[in-house]
């Protein structure tokens, strides 16, 4: 939803989150306000938190530029390639004048061609439709080779392209999967998977999730780490 108010306050995207406990104000890679809010919390006071945070708003949009302007080519709104870590490909892109906005992809020769005459941020909805796509080709199949692998359950799989996770499992062994996992390293994705299924095993991380975890993947925390850190080092164009 998205609210437009006077120019003492910014625009920004409102979000209720039922595991949120108190208001949490997020400034996106792209320079957008996003709040999240509790169930039952009144929106109308979302303004007022707004403008008293206008100072801190106003700093970190500012740095966010600064940061950008120092983004190498892969990971600005407008890359000119994709380099998909998990399994070592990396498509170079173009960029055509045009009505029709769409993208083209060629196989063989790994390159993407996006025509359209849109701003930045729509040229990078292409990208993530696009991302999307080839996840949901790629990281199902290897989540299940994994869990055969590991003799571990696994039933239906999604990919998504969620906000704040990884990778998620429900009390019916369904995992659902981040499409970004595609940019990350190899054995980062492949600890992800194990993460994952771990938990159909234990649907938590008591100590004997994480036994379950060590048993798989020994060298877990350096992962885990790796996860951590990776949501700050994506491109900008796989932002929402």
């Amino acid at each position: 939803m998205t609210v437009l108010l006077d120019t003492s306050c910014p625009d920004y995207q409102l979000r209720v989150n039922t595991r949120a406990r108190h208001v949490r104000i997020r400034v996106t890679p792209l320079g957008e306000v996003e709040v999240v809010i509790p169930p039952g919390f009144d929106p109308a006071a979302v303004p007022a938190i707004l403008v008293k945070r206008s100072a801190w708003l106003r700093r970190t949009r500012d740095r966010m530029v600064q940061s950008s302007r120092a983004l190498p080519e892969t990971h600005g709104l407008r890359p000119q390639r994709v380099e998909l870590l998990a399994v070592g490909e990396t498509w170079q892109v173009e960029y055509a004048i045009g009505l029709s906005r769409k993208l083209l992809e060629s196989r063989p020769a790994c390159r993407l061609t996006l025509i359209s005459d849109s701003p930045a941020q729509q040229t990078a909805r292409h990208l993530r439709d696009w991302l999307q796509k080839r996840a949901k080709e790629i990281l199902p199949d290897w989540l299940r080779k994994t869990a055969a692998e590991l003799d571990l359950p696994c039933k239906q799989i999604s990919v998504r392209g969620q906000r704040t996770r990884w990778g998620s499992c429900s009390t019916q062994h369904n995992i659902s999967l981040n499409r970004n996992l595609l940019l990350l390293p190899k054995e980062t994705v492949r600890y992800l998977f194990i993460h994952e299924l771990c938990h159909t095993q234990h649907l938590n991380h008591s100590i004997d999730f994480w036994q379950e975890v060590a048993r798989h993947a020994p060298g877990f925390k350096t992962q885990e780490r790796l996860l951590r850190d990776a949501a700050r080092s994506l491109p900008l164009w796989v932002h929402t």
